[in-house]
């Protein structure tokens, strides 16, 4: 009954039609409300934190920990979504398809993967491979560097979403696509200062104090506001596209059905992408779900109890569905509206509600893409900052003797102070990565770069878990082959496309040779450049781990922790 009085209310809206006097939302409103909302997840960061330093826990709760679950849902979700769905239909779903399938196997996997975690004080997603392969620091450190370089292309995608939906705000009501960051002048780029303001919450957000386990409750619980923030602003904007500017599903569909431009688009069945392409991507997300450092740090850091996951098998699925139900009635509708009128189909979801003149909707449809963008920064570079200071730079000044920090009791300023400097690094890397190649591709193209870097790490921890013989020189040798292949095709070719490689390198091959061409490598055609990439990475990842471990003995540490497993088991920690 609610839902048929939302829908009633939206048809009159479209009887009404547009406002043509309503009040203009102004830029200095735009930025005050940006600084306002980013103020509440301080707010709930005291307020958990004060509640665990009293004892109880404001995240003890499986619906708080499922919700925090969604900061795998970013501006790629809220944004994104919408644009590949106007290129290529129903072509969005695998994204969510993925983790909605390997989530039924999460009482087993992510299950046990919690369990080690806690046995062994695990606190990064470099740690947990670091361990399982004799606690190897080299191991950790590289794992560190494919996370930072891989997650880069995903941060950059945060700062043109963002910047991108605030410029598109400050000249509201024109819709005016926002200028080429690449030609913008460095010193007038909105993207570096709001680089620069995310770092600032993230330090001060992210690094107030140091805990022994790396558990940030605080964080959990503005993560799981923001989740609810940005699913009902989608769920807004697509029931009022849907009930208000159009009668319903049904009209929308038959309206695109009658553009010659839009018939493929309106078939249900149609997707835009070959079923290999699908495959590819499906499992794609699979791994990306359980591995990108964001995703492991909510799911496994954080988790405070494993009986929790017994509500996340069912209701993040149930998330992704909600938010993902008005996506491709928001692409038709946002296509139909603005026909030959040069609007980026990555606004959609922003621009229609302010085509339309609806303020109100339009500053809640900019507030779900701040959350989406923001909770993922945030939480992203919190993981990766403290994978660099504990697998990179402390394990390095540790060696030099000359500091003498061995003799230190309390080195807590100084891991504060290399994670703060970490975390601006970071942001200034995905920035710099936006400037050189952000342009040269689509969000959803950009967030499946990421992706597919962070996939290397599913063997050597999957391996780890189920195959004693692994080694950690095979987990070595596995995820240097598949970073260095994932780079060569997907990395590199960003460079190229924006100009900052030679062309010929796409074209002609690494040397001229065109056995080495990045995207159709050893001369394999008919695939996307990111099934392309997915299948050589793989290919030479799970060779060389598999190769290699097969090829060498275990050490004494890593056999002990491959036989881990006994000790679980005779202390009830078996799945």
């Amino acid at each position: 009954a609610g839902f048929r009085d939302i829908a009633a209310g939206a048809r009159a809206l479209a009887r009404r039609g547009p406002r043509t006097r309503a009040p203009r939302l102004e830029p200095w409103a735009s930025v005050s409300f940006s600084f306002a909302y980013l103020g509440l997840p301080f707010a709930f960061a005291a307020y958990g934190d004060g509640g665990t330093e009293a004892g109880r826990s404001i995240i003890a709760n499986p619906w708080i920990y499922s919700l925090s679950l969604a900061v795998y849902c970013t501006t790629w979700t809220f944004y994104g979504s919408v644009g590949r769905a106007a290129s290529s239909g129903i072509g969005f779903l695998p994204i969510y398809i993925g983790p909605t399938l390997v989530v039924g196997l999460w009482w087993f996997v992510l299950r046990k993967i919690i369990r080690v975690s806690k046995a062994y004080r695990i606190t990064s997603i470099a740690d947990f491979v670091a361990s399982r392969y004799g606690k190897s620091q080299v191991l950790g450190g590289l794992v560190t560097i494919i996370a930072v370089v891989g997650v880069i292309p995903y941060i950059s995608l945060q700062l043109k979403a963002i910047s991108g939906s605030f410029a598109i705000l400050l000249h509201n009501p024109q819709l005016v696509m926002p200028a080429q960051t690449l030609t913008a002048p460095f010193l007038e780029d909105k993207a570096l200062y709001i680089a620069v303001a995310l770092a600032a919450f993230t330090i001060l957000f992210g690094t107030r104090h140091l805990d022994a386990a790396e558990r940030h409750e605080g964080l959990v619980a503005a993560i799981a506001f923001e989740s609810l923030v940005k699913l009902l602003a989608f769920i807004a904007v697509g029931a009022f596209v849907t009930y208000g500017v159009y009668a319903g599903f049904g009209d929308v569909f038959r309206r695109a059905g009658e553009s010659p431009h839009l018939q493929e688009l309106a078939d249900a069945a149609s997707g835009g992408a070959s079923w290999g392409t699908w495959g590819s991507l499906t499992f794609l997300s699979m791994l990306s779900v359980m591995f990108l450092p964001r995703q492991f740090q909510i799911s496994v850091v954080e988790n405070v109890n494993e009986e929790h996951l017994r509500r996340a098998i069912w209701l993040f699925p149930l998330y992704l569905l909600l938010i993902n139900v008005f996506v491709l009635p928001v692409a038709l509708g946002g296509l139909l509206l603005f026909e030959g009128r040069g609007v980026d189909a990555d606004t959609f979801v922003l621009t229609v509600p302010m085509a339309l003149r609806e303020e109100g909707l339009t500053l809640f449809a900019y507030l779900g893409g701040l959350s989406a963008g923001t909770g993922m920064v945030i939480v992203e570079t919190i993981a990766l900052s403290t994978m660099v200071c504990n697998d990179l730079v402390m394990p390095v000044l540790l060696r030099l003797r000359w500091l003498r920090l061995n003799e230190r009791q309390d080195l807590s300023r100084l891991l504060i102070v290399i994670r703060r400097l970490a975390i601006a690094a970071i942001l200034l890397l995905g920035y710099a990565y936006f400037r050189v190649a952000g342009e040269a591709y689509a969000l959803v193209a950009i967030g499946l770069i990421s992706f597919a870097a962070v996939a290397q790490f599913g063997p050597a921890i999957l391996g780890g878990i189920y195959w004693k013989g692994g080694t950690r020189a095979g987990a070595a040798a596995g995820l240097a082959g598949g970073f260095a292949v994932w780079a060569y095709t997907l990395l590199l070719p960003s460079f190229a496309k924006s100009g900052w490689l030679p062309r010929g390198f796409l074209s002609d091959g690494l040397f001229g040779v065109a056995l080495l061409r990045p995207q159709e490598l050893f001369g394999l055609t008919g695939l996307d450049e990111i099934s392309h990439s997915l299948f050589w990475s793989l290919l030479a990842n799970i060779g060389l781990y598999a190769g290699v471990s097969l090829s060498c003995r275990p050490g004494v540490a890593e056999s002990s922790q491959a036989e881990g497993r006994a000790m679980w088991k005779k202390n009830g920690l078996s799945s």
